[in-house]
């Protein structure tokens, strides 16, 4: 029997594949619904530029909500920011990355003061004021722009991914450089005290590159990230990515948060190699279901197999908290699967499929 847990014992035990009480709604994905931000008093772009106000929004889900977790950092567009792209910021919510910033990898630099570039110390502030705020409580889990999705934004998307096939030596140029930015303000987010990282990569989709694409270019980097950052990590890929899956078991990071993938198939391929968190749909049924629709798909999703339930990619503004309550509700409501019982269940048919066949050649049951 398990005792109760804290918040952060229960993700980081879900997230490296340990007992848990229940399967903790400990959602990553960005949660800054319109709601939220008018309780905590937030607003665009001031939450991206000040670390108390980033703190508050990224907590703002768990004291509403009791969602078991707060992400710092709000966009993907930071660490292209800081080597040298220009941000749309008429878009404050998440500011696009407005264009490539390099055309030859050997020009790619950064500051030596890394911790105090650009928008990098907002986030270390917050991940310090979280950190204090809670004493270790509530899990800290601040996005990391991973390196494929970096190298796109400050090479073109297109032109990487035209790359992998026209000028793999370049493409892998790009992608090794990002990797090592990466890598080094991963282990600052570390240093200054998350307690899970969430690298995103929505780039490697599969809905933009094949499985084999994925094992030579992007792979070796979710390898390097395993290996090189001190910290859990929790790896997102947006679409359909199916085909990846065999090639990201293999990468040595801790869990996958997934998109349009079912449930089921997602753990079927990992089996226990990977721990999984999925998989609420953002563009219907967050926004425009109802509580009860949210609970009985929160509730499917742990039957499916699931380690931690969230959603498939950020929550929109329109999210009400009656759905995002429902989802915490039915986390904790939903009795973990027991894998034995399921066994013994598949036993029992087989003794009552036998006993009929008993009945069929002997005339009757034999006492």
């Amino acid at each position: 029997m398990v005792s109760e847990m804290t918040p952060t014992r229960r993700a980081l035990a879900a997230v490296l594949g340990g007992r848990v009480d229940y399967v903790p709604p400990a959602n990553p994905l960005a949660q800054t619904t319109a709601e939220l931000m008018q309780i905590c008093n937030a607003s665009w772009p001031k939450a991206h530029f000040d670390s108390k106000m980033m703190a508050d929004l990224a907590a703002a889900p768990y004291e509403v909500c009791g969602i078991e977790a707060a992400r710092p950092q709000f966009d993907i567009s930071l660490e292209a920011e800081v080597l040298g792209c220009k941000l749309d910021w008429d878009k404050p919510d998440r500011p696009p990355v407005t264009g490539p910033a390099y055309t030859d990898p050997a020009d790619i630099t950064w500051p030596d003061n890394l911790e105090e570039t650009g928008r990098i110390p907002v986030v270390l502030g917050a991940i310090d004021e979280l950190r204090k705020r809670y004493e270790g409580m509530l899990p800290i889990i601040p996005v990391l722009t991973a390196p494929f999705t970096v190298a796109g934004h400050i090479a073109g998307v297109e032109n990487l991914v035209r790359w992998t096939k026209t000028d793999p030596e370049k493409a892998h140029a790009f992608i090794e450089a990002a990797t090592d930015f990466v890598i080094a303000y991963g282990k600052l987010q570390t240093a200054y005290g998350a307690h899970i990282l969430f690298p995103a990569d929505p780039s490697a989709s599969g809905d933009l590159i094949s499985g084999e694409t994925y094992k030579e270019f992007v792979l070796p980097a979710h390898k390097r990230m395993a290996r090189e950052i001190g910290c859990p990590q929790i790896l997102h890929i947006c679409g359909d990515t199916s085909k990846l899956l065999p090639y990201i078991k293999q990468s040595g990071i801790d869990c996958f948060s997934f998109d349009s993938v079912p449930v089921w198939y997602c753990r079927q391929v990992m089996g226990n190699e990977m721990s999984i968190l999925g998989s609420l749909d953002v563009i219907d049924l967050m926004p425009n279901g109802t509580p009860e629709q949210v609970y009985n798909r929160t509730r499917e999703c742990i039957l499916q197999g699931t380690d931690i339930v969230g959603t498939a990619c950020d929550v929109s503004f329109g999210t009400s908290l009656e759905n995002l309550r429902a989802y915490v509700r039915a986390c904790k409501e939903t009795p973990i699967p027991k894998y034995d019982d399921v066994e013994d269940l598949v036993r029992q048919i087989g003794v009552g499929v036998g006993r009929n066949m008993k009945e069929s050649v002997l005339g009757g049951v034999q006492k």
